[in-house]
């Protein structure tokens, strides 16, 4: 990781210097950082622009600290846009290059017709829809390209310095806890690190313990001994100060299911499904278990039953989307329902959104669109499946961690960007994309 680092060390002035503009230097950072991620464009330095991405997309995920007179970052929100059209435009500025392309992320399309026709038909913003339908596209089109590229080109280097990057701002988060406590911590004593609230950091925390595992799993890239005991470190305290219990239940069963893997990968199939199926179960033991261990404070107990006001969120998103069951409104519909709600819901004892990428999902692009979309999931892990059963460890959990938040249907947020990082590594490595590869690899052969 130290090698990464200073592999890499001009490039993280590069970053540097751009926060500090946006942060301190006002309108400045408007011209400097299109200027910096064009050059990167015209360079070719996909490593540089796949981080800057995800660097951005952290940065706009952060909320001002309470009575703060403006956004410091507002800058990441206002620029996070260039994102998907940067990429895009980088690949089909160099097709050649990031040749092949992977072809898992067409099984998406029948999902986003649906999501397209909710749009035109339902839609109650159809300016923000289709703003949000064009970088959710984009997205899924240009990332696992990136990845794919970056793993053929760069292979143990690249992987080693993406975890090197994130562990990297995660350590950033646990120095302003004690160095700059308001930016960091939430009020009641929550850890928000560099994120913006706990919950968000506890989505984060758990992609990027997959991250971390599954590089190693599939020997992508190798750590020392102290380097994995670092990267432990970092997201186990940080997973304990932000207290959210989404993701620690959401690693234990991703780790869980991994050692059972080894043992009998059927029954790790039979003990994911139920997890899922029979959720409730599992959240009735783990209040056994927490009361046991004298820990419902810090678990919040009183709360857990009621998903901390979500059940509320659900019963009204449930209620609205019997008008949008089949073909739902487009993409942002589940917020167009939710914010003129708002005062009555916080009332209620709900602040926030659905809280649920099923049901957001499902009021975006209707049962169809909801099918349709993990369909393509399934499809995805059935063949990866054929050459390694750790993708059921990994399903479970995001399965498990999406019934309490949304995030899956967002594109541009740090989350579906590591997500998509670790369903191409699945895909790329166990076999979706290998025959693809090697056909083309055998055609040319023959041309010669």
């Amino acid at each position: 990781m130290v090698q990464a680092s200073k592999i890499n060390f001009q490039f993280i002035i590069v970053l540097v210097v751009m926060y500090v503009a946006g942060v301190w230097l006002g309108p400045v950072i408007y011209l400097l950082f299109p200027l910096f991620f064009g050059l990167f464009i015209l360079k070719e330095f996909s490593f540089e622009l796949f981080i800057i991405a995800i660097w951005l997309l952290m940065l706009s995920d952060y909320v001002p600290v309470k009575n703060a007179t403006h956004d410091d970052l507002q800058f990441a929100k206002d620029l996070k846009f260039l994102v998907p059209l940067g990429l895009s435009a980088s690949i089909l500025l160099n097709l050649r290059r990031f040749a092949p392309i992977p072809k898992f992320q067409f099984y998406f399309i029948p999902f986003l017709i649906f999501a397209i026709i909710g749009l035109n038909l339902n839609t109650l913003d159809f300016g923000i829809g289709l703003q949000k339908t064009i970088s959710f596209t984009l997205m899924y089109f240009s990332i696992p390209i990136y990845v794919n590229h970056l793993h053929r080109t760069q292979g143990a280097l690249f992987w080693k310095a993406l975890v090197t990057f994130v562990i990297g701002m995660l350590m950033i988060g646990i120095i302003l806890r004690f160095a700059a406590p308001q930016i960091a911590m939430i009020e009641g004593g929550r850890f928000k690190s560099i994120l913006g609230n706990p919950n968000g950091l506890g989505i984060f925390l758990n992609l990027c313990f997959l991250l971390w595992v599954i590089v190693r799993e599939l020997k992508l890239a190798t750590f020392t001994k102290r380097e994995n005991q670092l990267i432990f470190f970092v997201i186990l305290i940080s997973v304990i100060w932000c207290g959210s219990r989404n993701a620690m239940m959401s690693m234990v069963i991703f780790y869980s299911l991994h050692r059972m893997i080894k043992l009998n990968w059927f029954l790790a199939i039979v003990v994911g499904t139920g997890l899922i199926v029979y959720r409730d179960l599992f959240f009735e033991l783990f209040i056994s278990g927490v009361q046991f261990f004298g820990l419902e404070s810090y678990f919040r107990v009183e709360s857990i039953e009621e998903g901390s006001g979500r059940v509320i969120a659900w019963g009204f998103a449930w209620h609205e989307l019997q008008d949008y069951f089949f073909v739902g409104g487009g993409f942002g519909h589940d917020e167009h329902v939710m914010r003129p709600n708002y005062g009555w819901l916080s009332k209620a004892g709900h602040q926030g959104g659905v809280h649920n990428s099923y049901i957001s999902l499902w009021m975006d692009s209707g049962l169809l669109g909801l099918i349709s979309y993990f369909l393509a999931i399934f499809i995805v892990v059935g063949k990866v499946m054929k050459r390694n059963r750790l993708v059921i460890a990994f399903i479970a959990s995001i399965m498990i961690n999406i019934v309490y938040e949304s995030w899956l249907v967002a594109s541009l947020n740090p989350y579906t960007i590591i997500f998509l990082t670790l369903l191409t590594m699945f895909a790329q490595e166990m076999g979706v994309e290998k025959e693809d590869v090697e056909e083309e690899i055998n055609s040319e052969l023959e041309t010669e």
